[in-house]
């Protein structure tokens, strides 16, 4: 991988770990919206469109490298599509976040 993709997926990367981090927080604490849970009522969240936005940068930046998809948005996808039966999002970041820290 050249240097120059290096260092743009490290800070990319970053970004997108810090931001995923506070909008955990956030959500940890009794925001809604983070998964997608009320995106059919036409409500967004403007964290969950930005990590959104940020890891499709990654991802097709990581594809040009030939190197694998980044784990944290995968993880992140995943999240926005589970069941009805699994916990609501606040307990959902929290778990995540515990996780991570």
């Amino acid at each position: 991988m050249r240097p120059s993709y290096e260092r743009q997926l490290a800070a990319l990367e970053a970004s997108y770990r810090e931001l995923l981090l506070s909008a955990l927080q956030g959500c940890a604490k009794g925001q809604w919206g983070l998964f997608g849970s009320y995106e059919r009522l036409g409500l967004r969240d403007p964290a969950r469109e930005e990590l959104l936005e940020l890891g499709s940068k990654i991802e097709r930046l990581r594809h040009k490298c030939g190197i694998e998809p980044f784990q944290l948005h995968e993880r992140f996808l995943q999240m926005g599509s589970r069941l009805s039966n699994t916990p609501g999002e606040p307990k959902l970041a929290q778990r995540w976040l515990d996780e991570l820290t």
